[in-house]
C-alpha cells in the first residue's frame, strides 16, 4: 500500500467542500482534499477552462488510487453504468474500468487503480489524453501534477490509519 501512495496523488484543504470533502491546501494549480468516505483518501481536483472537472488521489479503504474526470456535457453518461477508459501519455498507455459516476450534479467517469506507475506517468508528464468508449477525447494539461501529487502524498502520511479503527 505504502509503495501505491508513494507512487501516487493531488491536491486540496481545511474547509469543507461538495460531497463532504475537506480543503487540505494546494499545489502546483490544484487543490488538495481529503474524503473521509475513502478512509481520508487525499486527492488533488482541479477545474479546467472546458468545464471538465479532474481527481486523482488515494482510496485508502480500497488500497489504491483512483481518476475521475466530470464534465456538465457528459449528459449521456448515467450513474454506475460500466465501461473503460483509455490514457494515452504518447509513450505509454494505460486502459482500465470505469463506472460512471454522478459529482456535484456533473456527470462524469471514476477508475479506481492499484498500479503505481500510472501515477509516476501523471506526475512526469506535461498532458495525457483520455477516452472512454463514446469516443470522446479529452485532453488534460497535466502542468503542476508533480507538485500536487509530493503534496497529496503528505497529505495521506498525515491522515489517521484507517485500519487502526
Amino acid at each position: 500500500m505504502r509503495e501505491i501512495l508513494v507512487a501516487l496523488v493531488l491536491v486540496t484543504g481545511t474547509v469543507a467542500s461538495a460531497q463532504g470533502h475537506a480543503v487540505w491546501g494546494e499545489a502546483g494549480g490544484w487543490r488538495i482534499l481529503v474524503d473521509p468516505s475513502t478512509g481520508n483518501g487525499c486527492l488533488a481536483e482541479r477545474a479546467f477552462e472546458d468545464g471538465t472537472l479532474v481527481q486523482i488521489g488515494t482510496d485508502p479503504s480500497r488500497e489504491g488510487g483512483f481518476f475521475a474526470a466530470y464534465n456538465a456535457d457528459w449528459t449521456n453518461i448515467e450513474d454506475g453504468a460500466p465501461g473503460v477508459v483509455n490514457f494515452d501519455f504518447g509513450d505509454a498507455r494505460f486502459a482500465g474500468d470505469v463506472l460512471g459516476k454522478i459529482y456535484n450534479t456533473l456527470p462524469g467517469g471514476y477508475a479506481f487503480f492499484d498500479n503505481p506507475s500510472f501515477v509516476a506517468e501523471f506526475a512526469k508528464r506535461r498532458s495525457v489524453k483520455v477516452s472512454g468508449e463514446s469516443g470522446r477525447i479529452i485532453e488534460i494539461n497535466l502542468t503542476g501534477t508533480a507538485k500536487a501529487i509530493e503534496t497529496v502524498l503528505k497529505c495521506q502520511g498525515e491522515q489517521p490509519d484507517p485500519s487502526a479503527d
